[in-house]
């Protein structure tokens, strides 16, 4: 069985999509290929192909990543991936997802798999099997967030009839629509679907965006035996597969942005044959979409001229089974709305939610009954569902033919589309009280007070954010303990200007915007919600996009005797607390540390940084005076005496980094040697010639240098 990708760019004009997907079908192999992994991107999403020989070196490198600089998320595209028993091959992306391939359902398939959030993935395969191996030969990426990139698909069912005026009108929206893909839910060219029909009929009006279109039949279309006329007008006459699949089975999938569609063939009255039913359940197996849709031409329920069809119940039975999301359907000629259901029709919270648009242009049937999941319906409007989908959840809207004035929208988040919420909880703060007569308090409690005896106080309080590259993050809050309870509001702001607790002035720490604000109530733990411009400084200074100069509690009511909390020397010290979203651990970053010795001048430096869920793999010194280096247990000699601040900055095997500063002083009380490198000869009886060169350390010498002099005497 082949399988089938391309790189498809966003979504532009209808026109200018019709070549590339026509050359798809022209040039991939077809041979008994029954299903199709096409991958159609997200809009403004960029692919590339990973050349042949950087294919390779990634098909046998122990483990590889790939990376793409400022990029949001990154989806690998795999040209085979084949797992014997036992083995397995985890993707862990730098923004803290991460997805593993377990089992055979991939074997001899090609494929895009879940885009994961951060500039770049790490595959990591653990293979024990010589015969286990896999080749990466493309990736998508997106320059936005995923939820920021979403993806458009139209489509009905029950389309073109003799009169062609209603499917005229219904094409013209889906062109105004101007979608990523389109699909059609069965009986598409009435009233045989011969090919005569679909040419005549069909192809003047929804035929303009046919090589967007990935089709599924309807029981009109097996008037016309083995539904020839649909898989000749779709697939080429007499070709055996094509955009409509193989015409002996007539199903097959096909992904767009982070959504797996399955166009399933209910033949001519809604039988399902268990050869389907398997390549359903194996397709579903081999899903790495966080949210799926499936089309299909019979309902399983309905309240119009039709009451729903039992036979579909096995497609519904494996399609609740994956968590799948929607399942689109025609046949009755109306349009109704469900809410989530199981296979045997009670609400569930996990259901599937079913949307039958048979409104694409045949006459009407009417609405009959009621059904406790009845959420929309209407009987007199022709129209077609455009969905706009995310990696979360999708936004359907019903969109009527131009005259008529009937809609319907609604939403959902996909059953296993909303990776797990993470916490991330900031323990580690930088804080001091600065007051406005230029003094500053460093003590166990900070203060943000309207008026003390004349004086301004605001409490600042900065944390490395570091860790959180990469990282989706959905809200921030930070939680102070208040020891001293007082009256008013109190306002949290950026901090402009930059500050240490050494030398934080009330001038320095300039504020900029307010994000968010607090009113106590009583002593104990405070929380305050960051605003939205708040979360997205998180972000920036999480990635480096901002500077970082921490946040400032201010007394919002001008109180006097404001409140108190306590600062980093308590163990209830003030907390940065994010929440983001994410598929796998994040990496915790190093801690940086070393010691200090010194002998005069010298001084002697000992790393002992760690990391707990990896390793150090570069450091970074600067001694403060403008010389480094990279050693880990480097020496260094000074100039001259003094004071200098010596920073380590180590960097971990996930790429985070974390610094540490000190104080080193160096005195000149050691005794500094100068001497000559080379025997100076003084012949018996003459006269020494000032100077000799003696060579030492650079600059002054100390007062009590002591200069050695080699020098040989000859008699």
């Amino acid at each position: 069985m082949n399988n089938m990708h391309k790189e498809w760019p966003g979504r532009g004009a209808i026109a200018a999509c019709a070549l590339a997907l026509t050359s798809l079908w022209l040039h991939a192999p077809q041979a008994g290929a029954a299903q199709r992994t096409l991958q159609l991107a997200e809009d403004n999403a960029i692919s590339k192909r990973i050349p042949a020989a950087r294919s390779a070196s990634v098909l046998s490198a122990p483990s590889h990543r790939v990376c793409e600089p400022g990029a949001k998320w990154v989806r690998l595209g795999f040209k085979s991936l084949n797992l014997k028993p036992y083995d397995s091959l985890t993707l862990i992306s730098s923004g803290g997802d991460r997805y593993t391939f377990e089992g055979q359902q991939w074997n001899g398939r090609a494929f895009h798999a879940r885009a994961l959030r951060g500039d770049c993935v790490e595959i990591r395969p653990y293979f024990g099997n010589p015969d286990s191996a896999f080749e990466v030969d493309s990736y998508d990426y997106g320059l936005q967030s995923l939820a920021a990139s979403p993806v458009v698909v139209a489509g009905a069912g029950d389309i073109c009839d003799t009169s062609g005026n209603a499917c005229a009108g219904t094409s013209d929206l889906i062109v105004a629509i101007n979608p990523t893909a389109v699909f059609t839910a069965g009986d598409n060219a009435y009233s045989s679907g011969t090919l005569s029909e679909y040419n005549n009929r069909y192809a003047p009006t929804w035929g303009r965006f046919k090589d967007l279109t990935s089709p599924t039949p309807g029981n009109h279309e097996y008037n016309t035996s083995g539904a020839s006329g649909y898989f000749d007008y779709f697939n080429g006459v007499g070709a055996q597969t094509g955009p409509a699949g193989d015409r002996s089975k007539g199903y097959y999938s096909w992904d767009v942005g982070e959504w797996h569609f399955i166009a399933l063939n209910t033949m001519s009255g809604g039988t399902v044959a268990s050869a389907q039913i398997n390549w359903l359940k194996a397709d579903l197996a081999a899903n790495t979409k966080p949210c799926t849709a499936a089309y299909f031409h019979h309902p399983l329920v309905s309240r119009g001229h039709y009451t729903g069809y039992s036979q579909v119940k096995p497609f519904w039975d494996a399609l609740y089974a994956a968590k799948a999301d929607l399942v689109l359907v025609g046949h009755d000629h109306n349009y109704q709305r469900y809410a989530k259901m199981n296979p045997s029709q009670a609400a569930a919270s996990d259901g599937i939610r079913q949307v039958l648009v048979g409104t694409g242009g045949r006459a009407f049937y009417g609405l009959s009954g009621s059904h406790p999941l009845l959420e929309a319906s209407n009987a007199s409007t022709h129209g077609v569902l455009k969905l706009s989908l995310t990696a979360t959840g999708y936004i359907g809207e019903f969109v009527p033919k131009a005259g008529s004035s009937y809609t319907d929208s609604f939403s959902g988040t996909c059953n296993k589309g909303a990776p797990p919420a993470n916490t991330l909880s900031l323990d580690t703060v930088r804080d001091v009280t600065v007051k406005s007569n230029g003094t500053r308090d460093n003590g166990a409690t900070l203060y943000a007070d309207g008026d003390d005896v004349g004086l301004q106080l605001r409490g600042l309080m900065g944390w490395n954010l570091s860790s959180a590259a990469g990282l989706d993050i959905t809200s921030a809050t930070v939680s102070l303990n208040v020891t001293n309870l007082s009256n008013g509001a109190y306002d949290l702001y950026q901090v402009t200007g930059a500050w240490t607790e050494a030398d934080a002035t009330y001038a320095g720490a300039t504020l900029g915007p307010k994000l968010g604000s607090v009113t106590p109530t009583s002593t104990g733990t405070h929380t305050i919600a960051l605003n939205a411009a708040g979360v997205q400084l998180m972000e920036d200074w999480a990635s480096g996009a901002a500077a970082n100069h921490g946040l400032a509690l201010v007394n919002a009511s001008g109180v006097i005797d404001g409140v108190d909390w306590t600062s980093r020397e308590s163990a209830s010290a003030p907390k940065l607390i994010l929440n983001y979203t994410a598929g796998g651990p994040v990496n915790a970053a190093p801690v940086a540390n070393f010691s200090s010795s010194t002998s005069g001048l010298s001084a002697s430096f000992t790393d002992s940084s760690s990391d707990s869920d990896g390793s150090i793999v570069s450091r970074s010194w600067n001694f403060g005076d403008g010389s480094t280096s990279t050693a880990t247990n480097p020496s260094k000699t000074y100039s001259a005496a003094g004071t200098y601040t010596v920073s380590l900055t180590v960097t971990d095997d996930d790429g985070a980094t974390n610094t540490k500063s000190a104080s080193v002083t160096v005195t000149g009380s050691g005794v500094q040697t100068y001497s000559n490198t080379a025997d100076y000869t003084i012949s018996d009886n003459a006269t020494v010639e000032s100077p000799i060169t003696v060579s030492g350390r650079s600059g002054n010498a100390p007062s009590n240098a002591s200069v050695t002099v080699a020098i040989v005497h000859t008699y």
